[in-house]
């Protein structure tokens, strides 16, 4: 697939400027740029990567201001444009020039789905569409689906008012299940690539599929789609990053739907995807989607296909041809771009007669890190595109029920996510940040499984359940939380209340001492007299031990099972010290009374 792309990082002391479409340059600074102004020309043009370096610096000064905090600088990246097979001579180039800090080129993106999709059925589609709704499983109840279909009847769940943008390469937006509601290619140049349109046209059905009586339907139709390509004149996948930030307002989501080939095997690229790594890595990349989330934009990227360990220490290690100031994104520790990321679960076995596994298991193909907040279904997925499950001559007919992949599973997530937003907002409540949305997703939904060979310690997240993610459903630990407050909340009334009855009993309150002693030796003390014996006198303390006996009788259904004591026969036919005990202490109270 096309799309190399050579990338500048100036110094900024340089003060880098490119005039004329890039064919020209000068440094504001007066540092010496004439090997880099011999280099462009006609057919090698150094272009700024994110637009006029003057505009970029006014408005980050701007938006800096109004933050109180600073953003990424995007003013010292450009874009070479030449031709393809000079981009690495060219950046050998570069890297000898005294403005420039870096120059690297990236490997073509990909998107990443599996290699090992079906062609398209031949047969002509029927006259009319069928509904195939109920092959998409992951609509559907947890903790096999996502609880989509419940989502949808609440405030908002069906993702109103909520704008995506999709950034990979092609679509086909004349699909007849991809009319409402979607605004189109709002940037770049569509591929030509059918691979690229088809992932495009599935991706989208995931989440934004029209609500009708046929095909399928999207996981929020209600959202605002749109997509940008990573392809064009001047374009590239941190440009398209960049764009749809500023198309969007905070709460909005991007969904990066691509991969590279990364380190592992020197950056070159496979037809089994093993070493494809998400584009977070590359720094002008990471760059555009920090820039992206500081705007408050929410940002969901794919993992990528590559059957990494993103925490493995060869991520850590800066290529010579990257900035200085470089350290592995994949470590939080180090810097944060913000982004959700997602990798690929197993579906529940027998899904269209097939089984991957346990389900939400880690898939073999997908990338898993501590860096990973969530999965979606990397298998099975019905969707638009492809022509698996209905073919044909027009592809505005195609379905299928094979799309897979981190391309699968990321518009699982955007979909929830969307949702998520869209009840908030509908609701009137502020829409949550990129944080917020990251954290929602990391303490509930469905747990990561074991599979054979692939433990849930090599970490793909949960799946999302919208029932907890719209607070229908508290998560696990809200849910302890709560238990131990109203178990503790239930102990102080059941003490209340045995404290009533007990005064009721006597003519005179239970002194603290007594109440010690009750407290203490309730589950430990034999009650003699009880069970079958006569009643005893009412001025022992055997006689004060039945009747607290007969309170707790009378009680005992405000007291749940495990907090309740047990006074059975054999539960205390082994405590008779105790009661001889307080026996013997009742006889001594009695001689002391009578010698006065």
């Amino acid at each position: 697939m096309e799309g190399a792309e050579l990338i500048v990082v100036a110094r900024p002391s340089a003060s880098l400027r490119a005039r004329r479409g890039g064919s020209e340059v000068l440094s504001l600074s007066g540092e010496d740029v004439r090997g880099l102004a011999r280099l462009v020309g006609d057919t090698v043009r150094l272009v700024p990567l994110f637009g006029n370096e003057e505009r970029l610096i006014a408005r980050a000064a701007s938006e800096a201001a109004e933050a109180g905090k600073g953003g990424p600088d995007l003013s010292v990246f450009y874009r070479v444009e030449a031709p393809a097979d000079r981009l690495e001579e060219i950046a050998e180039t570069l890297r000898n020039q005294e403005s420039v800090e870096a120059a690297y080129v990236k490997p073509p993106a990909e998107p990443p789905f599996l290699n090992d999709e079906v062609p398209p059925d031949a047969e002509e589609a029927p006259p009319a569409t069928p509904n195939f709704v109920a092959s998409q499983v992951y609509l559907g109840t947890a903790p096999a689906g996502i609880e989509a279909h419940w989502a949808q009847t609440q405030p908002g769940g069906r993702g109103n008012g909520i704008r995506i943008i999709d950034i990979e390469g092609a679509w086909r937006f004349d699909h007849e299940d991809l009319t409402q509601v979607q605004g189109g290619v709002v940037g770049g140049v569509q591929s030509a690539d059918i691979r690229w349109r088809n992932h495009g046209t599935a991706v989208i059905g995931v989440f934004g599929g029209d609500d009708n009586t046929f095909g399928i339907t999207g996981i929020v139709p209600m959202s605002n789609t749109r997509a940008i390509s990573i392809f064009g004149p001047g374009q590239g996948s941190a440009k398209a990053i960049r764009d749809a930030a500023d198309l969007l307002t905070a709460g909005d989501i991007i969904l990066i739907e691509l991969h590279r080939p990364g380190p592992r095997h020197n950056f070159q690229s496979r037809d089994d995807q093993r070493g494809y790594i998400a584009v977070e890595w590359w720094e002008d990349d990471w760059t555009a989607i920090r820039y992206a989330t500081n705007k408050g934009v929410i940002v969901v990227e794919a993992a990528g296909n590559g059957a990494e360990n993103l925490d493995d220490g060869i991520y850590a290690l800066r290529p010579a041809n990257f900035p200085a100031t470089w350290t592995n994104p994949f470590n939080r520790a180090n810097r944060d771009c913000g982004a959700v990321v997602v990798d690929a679960g197993a579906p529940p076995a027998g899904t269209h007669g097939r089984d991957h596994g346990p389900d939400r298991s880690r898939l073999d193909f997908s990338n898993f890190s501590a860096c990973v907040d969530a999965q979606g279904w990397g298998r099975e997925v019905t969707t638009a595109g492809y022509g698996v499950l209905q073919g044909g001559s027009d592809e505005n007919l195609w379905y299928t029920d094979r799309f897979s992949g981190t391309s699968s599973a990321s518009p699982i997530v955007v979909g929830a996510v969307a949702a998520m937003q869209g009840n908030r907002k509908a609701k009137g409540q502020a829409l949550y940040t990129p944080a917020q949305v990251r954290s929602k997703l990391r303490t509930s939904g469905s747990p990561q499984t074991d599979a054979p060979g692939r433990p849930a310690t090599q970490r793909i997240g949960n799946r999302p359940n919208l029932k907890t993610l719209l607070g229908f459903v508290k998560p696990v630990k809200e849910i302890i939380k709560d238990k131990e407050f109203k178990e503790g909340k239930e102990k102080v009334e059941i003490k209340e209340q045995l404290e009533k009855q007990v005064d009721k009993q006597f003519d005179k309150p239970v002194e603290k001492p007594v109440e010690k002693q009750v407290e203490k030796g309730l589950e430990k003390t034999r009650v003699v007299g009880g069970f079958g014996s006569s009643v005893p006198q009412a001025g022992s303390v055997e006689g004060r031990l039945f009747a607290l006996e007969s309170a707790i009788t009378q009680i005992a259904h405000f007291i749940s099972g495990e907090l309740r004591p047990d006074l059975s026969q054999g539960a205390l036919s082994g405590e008779a010290d105790a009661a001889q005990g307080l026996d013997a202490a009742g006889a001594s109270a009695k001689a002391a009374k009578d010698n006065k």
